[in-house]
């Protein structure tokens, strides 16, 4: 008789974020063509690990992003981002776009507003700049202004089936404090974490008058990865990771 070997499961494709040290720990970058969860408290760097990651896609691997800013307004997150040196400004001309859509809440009526129209949008726009990646920023912003739970779930879901059927590479933000970010699942949004391929989680706290950042990567569907805490630091290229094996590297 001939043993029967199971299938073995194929790893994902790899989208490089150009990040040092985070495509280390991740084996490559952010699962390509699926969606990864970013959580962190204010200031914690998760715009900034966006956009690097638009930027690299942009400059190096050739693929277009989507910026969606629930929050702030695109000028002045591209114009705090100049030190980076990333030249935003240019690719915004062929490969890069922002879209604002800072919500009015005088406009939203219950049991009518939806995510339809702005993905209706969006689909023309990936299609004209041929986009492969896309970013939600602080999407909790607009989900906090629904109704109710069954609402909100109900949106998001919507936006995960239309990212998934666009086979981007999206990445969507989420406000946490440093509490908050250790049990994510008992958040109002929480169960995102189930729906999404990957999990990021970025904590910034003051230990004695020191400034101190860490990321970890919570969860990779289908890969290995580095599970515990990294520091960070954003510096003049914007985020680097310190990984155990950049610390041993010599200078």
């Amino acid at each position: 008789m001939k043993s029967v070997q199971s299938p073995v499961a194929a790893v994902p494709s790899k989208a490089p974020t150009g990040i040092a040290g985070f495509d280390e720990i991740t084996g490559g970058g952010l699962p390509r063509g699926r969606t990864t969860l970013l959580v962190g408290g204010p200031g914690s760097g998760k715009t900034v690990l966006a956009l690097q990651f638009l930027a690299h896609g942009a400059q190096v691997c050739k693929e277009p992003g989507i910026f969606v800013a629930f929050e702030e307004n695109s000028k002045r997150i591209v114009a705090n981002a100049t030190s980076f040196g990333w030249k935003l400004a240019e690719l915004q001309q062929k490969r890069l776009f922002f879209l604002d859509a800072q919500p009015q809440p005088d406009l939203v009526q219950s049991g009518d507003f939806d995510l339809g129209g702005m993905c209706a949008a969006l689909e023309a726009k990936v299609k004209e700049m041929g986009a492969r990646r896309i970013v939600f920023d602080a999407l909790d912003i607009i989900m906090a202004l629904l109704p109710d739970a069954a609402a909100r779930m109900r949106e998001i879901y919507r936006l995960h089936e239309w990212l998934l059927a666009h086979q981007l590479t999206g990445l969507i933000t989420l406000k946490a404090s440093g509490e908050e970010t250790s049990s994510i699942s008992q958040q109002p949004f929480g169960f995102m974490q189930f729906m999404v391929d990957c999990t990021v989680i970025l904590n910034h706290s003051v230990v004695l008058g020191v400034s101190q950042r860490n990321l970890r990567v919570q969860k990779y569907r289908g890969s290995s990865f580095d599970e515990d805490e990294s520091p960070f630091a954003i510096g003049k290229g914007g985020l680097e990771v310190r990984t155990r094996m950049r610390e041993v590297s010599p200078p």
